[in-house]
């Protein structure tokens, strides 16, 4: 398994700490003040896409039921204590029904998200393309809103294929640059922000919660502030990931964390919010500015606590378990090179890697999705690969080659008919005695003569082949001394 890109985790503890600090600033009526809007206006740039940027590079498709279903259970879970806790503080949690409360969209989201994962590696570029183009012009239609967090799920699903189809890459040659280049890419996307904030647009189209009935704007005045916003955020995005070391420290573990610091911050700002509401109005909007960066920096360290995070999951997971249990053809087992520790079929047919398997099956749910998937507190693990397009996914047939599979003791070729071990001599084929002046007929090809003709031992097969072995035994290669062949 190759190692883990702390880079990844590093960017993501920023931007956790982001999330925090502009949910902060967001109770004190930021928009309005100088100080405070021009900090507003940098994070809501690009904290969000780049949090679904970073989502869409560790996304996978194998367990995908159970991927969806956490994100699910999280959005049931917190959208009640939430509003059992505001009601403690006399806060209004503008309940509805169909549309995700406050910071909640990004899990209703996220599983959207991930329900196009398949999609996204079995037919790349047309999920490129319809991306882009919902994108852009999701906003024209009047019925998508902050329902079902429709609106922000197409605004920022190219992120997520982005990186999905390219983010490592992208990371590799943003960490590559000169110092001068990325001293210009800073400048570049400063810049940008520096636009919206002196020409003072609307902040809401930072949201990407709202079509474009609602900002009164004509479609194509819609479409490019929409780029205009898009390219902003890519360009502060590279920024950041520019100037990422892959290095293990505090923020790298914030990072690993951050899944506990999302869901967990919500409930801090909310019992802040009735001191922050009247903040202003006994302190400078620069003091102000100041305490909420120390409440940022305290909270964002102490809710990343690892028990925190373990707890999380491990809740997550349980429910997750317990819900699918009666459904087990939605929890397929992994193939092997998925790198899930999961047995396919093939496997099957050793009985102490059954036993495992049944053990598996019965055991803890795996840490849920998260432990290898998206989101922002997934547990990057690169060594997990996907290979899109395997059409023999499970052990089917038998051209799964190059994959590093090797054979179990009690399974395999060897113990097939017609094979046997030949004295001094390591594992070949052995064919039928050869009677003297008579070809030897291979099946499906035309007949060989026998002269001098030797045998080399064949390629090995994965594991679990035994009970294919007749139908799919690969014959042994013939090796003429006849240079005119």
């Amino acid at each position: 398994m190759s190692p883990r890109d702390f880079r990844i985790d590093r960017a993501k503890g920023i931007l956790i700490f982001l999330v925090v600090l502009g949910h902060l600033l967001a109770r004190t009526s930021p928009w309005e003040s100088p100080i405070l809007g021009a900090p507003m206006y940098f994070i809501y740039m690009f904290h969000m896409p780049a949090f679904v940027f970073l989502a869409g590079i560790t996304a996978k498709s194998n367990k995908l039921a159970e991927r969806v279903l956490t994100y699910f259970v999280l959005l049931a879970t917190v959208l009640p204590l939430m509003w059992v806790w505001m009601w403690v503080f006399g806060l209004d949690p503008d309940y509805s029904l169909l549309t995700p409360f406050w910071y909640t969209w990004f899990l209703l989201s996220m599983a959207w998200w991930m329900i196009t994962v398949p999609f996204i590696e079995r037919f790349p570029r047309t999920m490129l393309v319809a991306s882009l183009v919902l994108g852009l012009f999701g906003g024209m239609l009047p019925i998508l809103d902050t329902e079902l967090s429709a609106a922000r799920t197409m605004a920022f699903w190219p992120f997520f294929v982005f990186g999905k189809l390219y983010g490592k890459q992208i990371i590799s040659w943003a960490g590559s640059l000169a110092i001068w280049q990325k001293l210009c890419l800073s400048a570049a996307a400063l810049g940008t922000v520096g636009y919206f904030y002196l020409d003072q647009v609307d902040h809401h189209w930072l949201y990407g919660s709202l079509n474009f009935a609602h900002f009164d704007v004509s479609v194509p005045e819609g479409v490019g502030l929409r780029l205009i916003v898009d390219i902003g955020a890519v360009l502060l995005m590279l920024a950041l990931l520019s100037w990422l070391s892959d290095t293990k420290d505090t923020i790298a573990t914030i990072g690993r964390h951050s899944l506990a610091v999302y869901i967990l911050h919500g409930f801090v700002v909310r019992g802040l919010e009735p001191i922050l509401d009247d903040s202003r109005d006994v302190l400078h909007d620069a003091v102000v500015l100041l305490i909420c960066v120390a409440l940022a920096v305290v909270w964002t360290g102490v809710l990343s606590w690892g028990p925190f995070e373990r707890a999380l999951r491990w809740y997550s997971s349980t429910v997750t378990g317990l819900l699918l249990k009666p459904f087990p053809f939605l929890r397929p087992k992994d193939v092997e090179g998925h790198g899930g520790g999961g047995t396919g079929r093939g496997a099957a047919a050793d009985p102490g890697a059954g036993a495992a398997a049944a053990a598996h099956d019965q055991g803890a749910f795996d840490r849920a999705a998260f432990d290898r998937a998206d989101g922002p507190g997934d547990a990057y693990c690169p060594g997990e690969s996907h290979h899109p397009g395997n059409a023999y996914s499970e052990g089917d047939g038998p051209d799964r080659q190059g994959l590093g599979l090797q054979p179990l003791p009690g399974v395999g070729y060897q113990h097939s008919p017609g094979y046997e071990q030949q004295p001094g001599q390591q594992q070949s084929y052995a064919s039928p005695a050869p009677i003297a002046a008579e070809p030897y007929p291979l099946p499906g090809s035309h007949e060989v003569p026998q002269n001098n003709a030797t045998y080399e031992t064949t390629q090995e097969v994965p594991a679990g082949a035994a009970q294919r072995a007749v139908r799919y035994r690969r014959l042994p290669v013939y090796l003429s001394g006849d240079a005119d062949r």
